[in-house]
């Protein structure tokens, strides 16, 4: 039986837990014994590696040592005295542990006694065994525990470990220097008096950290590769200490041991004072520099320069103006370390539209325009950007020009840009004696000899201004123009007439909203100002609730001048151009918009806006169909494609109500009985769901039949929309709001897909109507709505130009309701109704 039970699996698993008992009994002892031991060697650690005992004198330091090793053998006293656990001893934590009583464990060593060996108590002896074994299911060895708490009452241990971390952590560092510096007793020899460092400086603007020459991490890296590089004009600086006759020279970079000769370009700062020898020198072209003393070499450095590349700047498409005078320019630099700033030089063609030159030489007597190129960032190393000036009023306007840009690096380097050939904008004047007096100005400008010609043409207007002049004002003004050109004397007097010419002119272009206009940009170029300067929320709210009441009367005022040029018959009503129009609301919305943006502290984002706002303003003219005419002509698939989006606007308003809608069956109770079908308890201003949901296909059918009876087909999708809408009324009036919802999501899709083709058709329509399109306000003749947008067919929005990125405030929009969306899709307790929702709307997402 006896070779039984030592097979038996349950046996074995006893053996080994007796095993590990003895294991932790035997650790126990060990950990315990070692405990002052350990505590010595800390408290001597932390006295070396601090660098403590070398600062003691000899003798002095002999005494603690001597001191420390008696403590340290005393304290080895427990560990000579060890003794490993027994089995037994195993076998009583082992029942400790374990919770055990009646020593089961330990009882497996049991025998019987001599003289009681027969079979009978044989056989009883190892059935009690067996139980014994049986019963021993769960048995736990323990993990060593610690005495050392018994051991060292008063945590003598602790302050010696937080003496030894100080001493890593703040100590000098050098352990090996410090442990040599313990156990020595002899006498230090003469410290040397000598001290070297050395350091290269690069430029600020580079970015780039200075490099200690000596420090033991440049040596190892020199013995990898002896050759340093470093930016062009970076500044060594030497300071020597101790030395008798320091020299610093420079030597040519050549490889080998040969001599090379001396650079004599390189002249150092030399400052020497109390024996500390001091130089600088920026380094202009690679050298071998050497550090001497007399006939001793203190140092050596090979250092080659990394050039600092010139800046590269160019105008990445020809220069281009609107009717306004508006110059727009395109531009890019780039530099290896950044771009300081980028200048825009404007000079005469010699190629203009008479020929080569000029007729006359007043022209040259005027500066150049001016155009700012603003970087958005400091000193960028890549950027590309977009530069705007008004340069209606100057005189070069209309005339052949030449512009480069010079871009400039904090080196120093400049580079100017290839070349642009274009015409200077001017301003487009459609009314007879603001052309005429545009001009005379032009007569002035060319030949400013001619002062007595223009001032009799000025008399020939005044003479007969019926049907020309319709001001006094302004035939007063064009009377003191030419009492100033004949009186003139110099060339201020001439300069003064050019600047009342080109005024007047304006105020005839524009009408009675002229003041209206000056008085609604000087506004936005104080809200402009305020944003850049990062002015308070309540300043910038003063300024956009002024340009708001400033817009009202511009449109009021620009609304009378169309109406009266109506009247007198100057202009034929303008039919509104294929896209979509701006009005005055959507102007408002602009400026709430801007308001909230700045209001957020998104400053950047508010001056975009207000940039965009200002596009709209310049290219808005009276008589337009943004002031409200011509909003009739709309073509009948641009009417069906509007009556679409609000039916697909109406449809998901529906969907999210029906969201809302209680699930029949949902709720614990039965609802109580009111008398109405299912479905008809939700009742929002209109009638229930259903009814809706009802009048919703009745819109849709009537869509159809005005699609057949303006002789064309409707998409087959609206179709299966109309079906899926029939189907819908039938669960909302049944209460199933899961059918519901499906069956809502389905139309919604299929409307889509009908308004895509819809939307694909009206720009096929607008391809043919653009070209058609004259020059009364319409179109500016850059493919442009009044927005400043491009129109459908082309551009931006169109083929390989076509601008796919969103802006900042939708993107930012998207990204707050996405997150939304899958904030709520992650909820563990949401109804499978809700995440089903949740999930058809994100959709096509990923």
């Amino acid at each position: 039986m006896l070779p039984l039970i030592m097979a038996n699996p349950r046996a074995t698993h006893v053996d080994h837990k007796i095993a590990q008992a003895r294991l932790a009994l035997g650790f126990e002892r060990v950990w315990a014994a070692l405990h002052w031991p350990l505590v010595l060697l800390a408290a001597a650690a932390a006295l070396v590696i601090a660098g403590l005992l070398p600062m003691l004198p000899a003798w002095v330091r002999a005494i603690p040592m001597v001191a420390w090793a008696l403590a340290f053998l005393w304290s080895l006293r427990p560990v000579f005295g060890l003794r490993w656990p027994s089995r037994h001893e195993a076998m009583r934590r082992v029942e400790q542990i374990s919770g055990l009583s009646h020593r089961p464990v330990s009882a497996r060593d049991d025998r019987l006694p001599s003289g009681a060996d027969g079979p009978v108590q044989k056989a009883l002896w190892e059935e009690h065994r067996l139980r014994q074994l049986k019963g021993l299911g769960d048995l736990e060895a323990g993990v060593p525990r610690s005495r050392w708490r018994d051991i060292d009452p008063r945590a003598l241990r602790l302050p010696v470990a937080l003496a030894l971390a100080a001493a890593i952590l703040l100590g000098p560092g050098d352990i090996r220097g410090s442990l040599y510096g313990s156990f020595t007793f002899a006498p230090p020899g003469a410290q040397p008096e000598l001290a070297l460092d050395a350091w290269l400086k690069p430029p600020a603007y580079t970015g780039k950290p200075p490099l200690l020459l000596t420090s033991a991490a440049m040596a190892e890296r020199l013995k990898q590769d002896p050759e340093l590089h470093v930016p062009e004009n970076s500044v060594l600086s030497l300071r020597i200490a101790g030395a008798k006759a320091p020299q610093l020279s420079f030597h040519e970079l050549f490889d080998g041991d040969a001599a090379t000769p001396e650079i004599t370009g390189l002249k150092p700062k030399v400052n020497i004072a109390d024996g500390l020898f001091q130089a600088d020198v920026t380094l202009t072209r690679p050298a071998n520099v050497k550090v001497t003393d007399g006939g001793r070499d203190l140092g050596a450095w090979r250092i080659a320069l990394i050039p600092d590349a010139a800046p590269r700047v160019e105008v990445t498409a020809a220069p281009t103006g609107d009717s306004s005078g508006m110059l727009t320019a395109k531009w890019k630099v780039a530099d290896d370390y950044g771009v300081t700033g980028v200048t825009a030089d404007i000079y005469l063609a010699d190629d203009q539209d008479e020929g080569v030159g000029f007729t006359g030489p007043g022209i040259f007597e005027f500066d150049p325009p001016k155009l700012k190129i603003g970087l958005r960032k400091a000193s960028p190393k890549d950027e590309a950007g977009e530069s705007k000036a008004d340069v209606a009023e100057h005189p070069w306007a209309g005339f052949m020009v030449e512009m480069s840009l010079t871009a400039r690096d904090a080196a120093g380097h400049t580079t100017e840009s290839a070349k642009r050939n274009f015409r200077l904008p001017e301003r487009v004047f459609t009314k007879p004696l603001a052309r005429a007096l545009i001009e005379q100005r032009r007569r002035l400008i060319l030949n400013p000899q001619e002062a007595g010609g223009v001032a009799e043409m000025l008399d020939a207007i005044l003479t007969y201004p019926r049907g020309l002049i319709d001001r006094s004002g302004t035939q007063i003004a064009i009377a003191a123009v030419r009492s100033h050109l004949r009186a003139a004397e110099d060339r201020a007097g001439i300069d003064t007439a050019i600047g009342d010419l080109w005024q007047i002119a304006v105020n005839v272009e524009d009408g009675a909203y002229a003041d209206a206009k000056a008085e609604l940009e000087a506004l936005r170029k104080e809200l402009e100002k305020a944003l850049k300067q990062g002015a308070p929320p309540e300043r910038i709210a003063e300024l956009t609730e002024k340009l708001r009441q400033a817009l009202n009367r511009y449109m009021d005022s620009m609304m009378k001048e169309a109406q009266k040029r109506l009247a007198e018959g100057q202009q034929k009503e303008a039919s509104p151009p294929p896209g979509k129009m701006v009005t005055p609301q959507d102007l408002q919305k602009m400026l709430d918009m801007i308001d909230k943006l700045s209001k957020s502290g998104k400053n950047e984002a508010a001056q975009q806006l207000l940039s965009q706002l200002e596009d709209i303003l310049r290219n808005l003219r009276p008589g337009m169909p943004q002031q409200g005419q011509g909003q009739g002509q709309e073509s009948p698939l641009g009417q069906m494609l509007d009556k679409l989006t609000d039916l697909m606007r109406q449809q998901q308003k529906l969907m999210d109500e029906t969201q809302r809608m209680p699930q029949q069956g949902m709720g614990g109770e039965d609802p109580p009985n009111t008398g109405q079908q299912p479905g008809e308890g939700n009742q929002s201003g209109t009638g229930s769901l259903g009814d809706r949901q009802q009048e919703l296909s009745r819109m849709l059918e009537d869509l159809m039949n005005q699609f057949g009876r303006n002789g064309m087909e409707a998409p087959r999708s609206f179709g299966q929309a109309g079906k899926n809408m029939n189907r819908s009324e039938g669960s909302l009036r049944q209460g199933d709001r899961e059918q519901a919802l499906g069956e809502q999501g389905e139309a919604m899709q299929n409307l889509r897909e009908g308004a895509k083709g819809m939307a694909e058709q009206l720009m096929q329509q607008s391809r043919g109507q653009q070209d058609s399109q004259g020059q009364n306000g319409e179109a500016r003749g850059d493919d442009r709505d009044p927005l400043g947008r491009p129109l459908p067919s082309s551009g931006e929005d169109q083929g390989p130009a076509k601008n796919m990125l969103p802006s900042e405030l939708a993107m930012e929009r998207a990204r707050q309701i996405l997150e939304m969306l899958r904030s709520r899709a992650g909820e563990s307790n949401l109804p499978k109704i809700e995440r089903d929702y949740i999930d058809r709307l994100l959709k096509g997402l990923y």
